[in-house]
């Protein structure tokens, strides 16, 4: 650590932010020196954070349902990774691989995706309601989709959009 030459204290800048950025904190400080001026300066410390992570135990397939029994929780240093740590530990089984997890890669919500409600293939009911109309159609997925998302399904040689309300009803959207 290199000190300014004559200065009189050092404080923390409270008017300035300070920043994280993986494996770094920046602080902000104001230098004093002996005549009372004062000059801005930022100090970076090298840190080693650690959080409890899932690890995984074994190779994890793309689009494998997961489970507790294929990750480890540990405590591993995150400061360096570049992703999102996966955090949900206990809503872990409504989750699936987008991706090949390898044996001891750290889990990262970019790794995963929620298990869908709706599959592509999938006949579900379409309903419009317009005022006291109520209009149902059935048609099939054309792709997988949770709960609240937009997907598109196909009514004999017609596609329409629709917003996923449960595993077998969707609501018109275009």
């Amino acid at each position: 650590m290199r000190l300014p030459v004559s200065y009189a204290r050092i404080e923390i800048n409270e008017e300035k932010e300070f920043r994280l950025n993986k494996n770094f904190a920046y602080i902000p400080i104001r230098i004093f020196d002996h005549k009372s001026q004062v000059s801005s300066s930022i100090i970076t410390i090298s840190l080693k954070l650690y959080r409890p992570v899932f690890i995984a135990r074994k190779k994890v397939g793309a689009k494998e349902n997961l489970s507790s029994s294929m990750f480890e929780r540990k405590l591993a240093d995150v400061g360096s990774i570049e992703e999102r740590v996966f955090e949900d530990f206990d809503g872990l089984s409504s989750y699936r691989s987008k991706i090949l997890i390898k044996e001891g890669m750290i889990l990262s919500k970019e790794m995963v995706e929620m298990i869908p409600l709706i599959f592509k293939g999938d006949k579900v009911v379409l309903h419009s309601n317009n005022g006291s109309v109520d209009v149902n159609l059935d048609v099939v997925s054309r792709q997988d989709g949770c709960a609240g998302d937009i997907i598109s399904v196909q009514a004999k040689h017609a596609l329409y959009k629709g917003k996923i309300i449960d595993k077998y009803n969707l609501i018109l959207e275009e």
